[in-house]
């Protein structure tokens, strides 16, 4: 049996007297795309700098692709690639230029600069200088940054963290194709809806401890509670109705539905109860999102953004 990409066990770290890590532990496969979630402050960032060795823990160990970050640094990390938060260049540099420069100092051959300036779509900028780009087109010159070395594990830290919807999709649809091309993504959010879309397994971690970990949809089918939009006629009487109701979590009106959140076997009574009162119901589309799941495990709302 194979190595996993990436293995931590036992991971805990402290800065003086503040615990950030609580013996963590997560395995990732060969091949996927794990979305790593959690609120501000959770310990993702400071999970990922000891992956990469930016940061030593206390105790625990990290494997990648079977190798000791510890005992052999250089060989472990040697196919990782990352990207952390926002990017940096040297913006009077174009775009060629600045991976020049890292090209040269991880002995990576200059032809490789166009096949990744190609894939996130930047090779008819290369020479632009990188002070003329948009939030969005640093971000994708970051992940070319990022594939440079050809990595088999790419460490992606709030890839999206201040883009536009159009720029989260477009990292979106970059981190698909990384995965199609055989890199396996660890995945750092606190954008629950953004790991919903392009992950196949996640953890999700609260002040350094390990809440869950699994396939995505396993996890999100195991919830309590449920997410529904009601077409409901007329919509205000029903959402009257629906506020008074026990074991309602949330209830409001949402593009001309209504969105409810409750207990999955409270819902068909709760259907029946506006059809009683003469509401006319034209559809009811089950919905469970990570902002419900982690919300429920948690009992803390997470930060979220609009994403496309």
């Amino acid at each position: 049996m194979s190595a996993p990409a990436l293995e931590i066990t036992g991971l805990h770290k402290s800065f003086g007297k503040l615990n950030v890590l609580n013996d963590l532990s997560l395995r990732v496969e060969t091949g996927e795309v794990f979305g790593f979630l959690g609120p501000n402050g959770a310990g993702k960032s400071t999970t990922i700098r000891i992956i990469l060795s930016l940061v030593k823990a206390n105790s625990g160990s990290v494997n990648i692709f079977g190798r000791s970050i510890k005992k052999a640094r250089h060989r472990s990390l040697i196919h990782t690639g990352a990207m952390i938060e926002k990017p940096d260049f040297y913006l009077y540099l174009s775009a060629e230029q600045n991976l020049k420069i890292l090209a040269s100092m991880t002995h990576t051959p200059y032809s490789r600069i166009d096949r990744v300036l190609d894939i996130v779509g930047l090779l008819h900028r290369k020479t632009d200088k990188v002070r003329k780009y948009s939030q969005g087109m640093k971000q994708r010159l970051g992940l070319a940054q990022a594939i440079l070395n050809s990595p088999r594990l790419l460490v992606l830290d709030e890839p999206t963290n201040g883009l536009d919807p159009g720029g989260m999709k477009e990292v979106r649809d970059l981190i698909r194709r990384f995965s199609d091309d055989g890199i396996t993504v660890f995945l750092s959010s606190h954008l629950l809806q953004e790991v919903e879309k392009v992950c196949t397994s996640m953890a999700i971690i609260n002040e350094g401890y390990l809440i869950r970990e699994g396939n995505v949809s396993a996890l999100l089918s195991e919830s309590s509670e449920q997410t529904v939009r009601i077409a409901a006629d007329p919509i205000g009487k029903a959402l009257a109705l629906i506020e008074h109701l026990p074991d309602v979590i949330q209830a409001g009106i949402d593009e001309g539905h209504i969105r409810l959140i409750m207990p999955k076997e409270k819902i068909p009574s709760v259907i029946s109860h506006l059809a009683s009162q003469g509401v006319s119901i034209r559809s009811v589309i089950p919905q469970t999102t990570l902002e419900d799941y982690f919300l429920s495990i948690t009992g803390n709302p997470p930060i979220l953004q609009e994403t496309v």
